[in-house]
């Protein structure tokens, strides 16, 4: 089960997304910078989302990785090779996405890794897919 923690607004802490059942994440947040979670919500799955642009009609991309759900929009999968993450100790790490931190053993991450690198080679790039919508865009004005 996958939980989004949330601390104080005040604290400028961006939302985390970890196993609920994990105190890694809450932990490396107490130990920097001293502060404790505000709320902590259920989800259903990580989405994978390395900001930039997205498009509202293409589906999701779902898969599983030792019982961690994931979700990537067809768009978002040419930038996930260059998101930024710090290890956690020897087991965990940290991957930076736009809106949120990602906090998951190193071993689920590096083989969801793989499998987005696969589906990347699968899958029309996003930039490629955003100049053929603009392209249509504009002649259908």
């Amino acid at each position: 089960m996958l939980e989004v923690i949330r601390y104080p607004s005040d604290s400028h802490i961006r939302l985390h997304i970890t196993l609920a059942d994990a105190s890694v994440c809450e932990d490396d947040i107490l130990e920097r910078y001293g502060v404790s979670p505000e709320e902590k919500t259920v989800v259903d799955s990580v989405y994978l989302d390395p900001g930039g642009f997205t498009f509202t009609d293409t589906d999701f991309i779902l898969f599983d990785v030792h019982g961690v759900p994931f979700s990537i929009k067809p768009e978002h999968l040419y930038s996930v090779d260059d998101l930024p993450m710090r290890m956690l100790g020897e087991d965990w790490v940290k991957v930076y996405l736009d809106g949120a931190c990602l906090v998951l053993p190193a071993e689920v991450w590096f083989e969801a890794s793989i499998i987005l690198k696969e589906l990347n080679k699968a899958c029309p790039d996003g930039r490629g897919l955003l100049t053929e919508r603009m392209e249509r865009e504009v002649s259908n004005e």
